[in-house]
């Protein structure tokens, strides 16, 4: 793989290639893009194109380096990330860098760490982050991806070069499907929902019985209003059963209010589920816009709830008798 493999990202690209010609690569950079747009890949090809002993520009892939960073094991490189079983980047992750970080590099002329999420670190592993930044060793560069750099410390921002990813054309994101093997109606819908990440599509392309799935979810929103309470107790449960496998749950709803919401505006070009769009102009005549963009803040807040720990089943069926007394005002 080469930075070819990062999609829709050609001018970030030619920005750390112009880098790595100069050799006058930053001590810092901070990626900022929404999930699913390639900071993380963009990094890793960054790093192996920049130890690589043969390709001036890009990673040739089979000298000693390359293979290293392929098989993950390359001892001048390291990733940071939230441990499994923790909401965030703790000081002592922090601190194992800045100790990792004085040591010389082993293979290459410098050294490159990677911050995954790092607009998660702690108020106490941020301060600890900017006391290196401030003074980083001449070998080595840090690179934070963030989804929101507005929730990094702005200390932090202004000692990166700041590079903002691109959301990707869906054209760019629909052949990429039909490269993995969907048709020509799959890849349009999920590139339609991907809202610009390659990343996100992929995702949901590889969820087993994914259309299905998102019928069973968009057949009851177009009649919720006649759901009873048994039903919408069925619709529930099904969907928090689905949560625990990491289904898309709230992308579908807040996509489907969304689309009421722009048929009401005229909007109909910005329509994400086209193949519903019949049932969705019908909702929409028999809806006030302020209780769509009630129904977006509702289904906003369960998300919010559930990631809190808040019983997912609850949280969905508190939603869901809203969602049908909204559609029924």
């Amino acid at each position: 793989m080469s930075f070819n493999s990062v999609i829709g990202q050609q001018e970030a690209v030619e920005i750390l290639q112009d880098e790595i010609k100069k050799d006058r690569i930053s001590h810092a950079y901070l990626f900022s893009a929404k999930k699913g747009c390639g900071k993380s890949k963009l990094a890793f090809e960054f790093a192996k194109a920049s130890f690589c002993e043969v390709s001036e520009l890009d990673s040739c892939g089979s000298c000693i380096n390359c293979r290293k960073m392929d098989h993950q094991n390359h001892p001048d490189y390291k990733l940071i990330s939230v441990l499994e079983g923790k909401s965030a980047i703790s000081i002592n992750q922090i601190r194992e860098l800045k100790k990792e970080i004085a040591y010389k590099p082993y293979d290459s002329d410098h050294k490159i760490y990677v911050i995954e999420a790092a607009e998660k670190m702690t108020k106490e592993a941020s301060n600890s982050l900017l006391k290196t930044l401030e003074e980083p060793p001449s070998f080595a560069t840090i690179i934070l991806l963030a989804e929101d750099s507005g929730k990094l410390l702005p200390t932090i921002v202004s000692r990166c070069q700041q590079i903002q990813l691109r959301n990707v054309s869906q054209h760019k994101i629909k052949e990429l499907l039909l490269a993995e093997g969907l048709n020509k109606e799959q890849a349009e819908i999920i590139s339609t929902t991907a809202a610009g990440s390659p990343g996100r599509a992929l995702a949901v392309a590889k969820i087993e019985d994914y259309f299905e799935k998102r019928k069973q979810i968009y057949d009851a929103l177009v009649n919720i209003n006649s759901k009873n309470t048994i039903e919408i107790f069925q619709i529930t449960e099904k969907l928090s059963s689905l949560l625990k496998d990491d289904f898309p749950c709230f992308n579908l709803l807040s996509d489907w209010y969304r689309d009421i919401m722009m048929i009401k505006q005229d909007y109909l070009d910005a329509v994400i589920n086209k193949d519903y769009l019949e049932e969705l102009k019908k909702l929409a005549a028999g809806m006030n816009l302020q209780n769509v963009i009630r129904n977006l803040e509702l289904i906003n807040q369960s998300e919010e709830y559930i990631d809190r720990n808040i019983r997912a089943e609850l949280s969905l069926e508190v939603l869901f008798f809203k969602l049908r007394q909204s559609d029924q005002e």
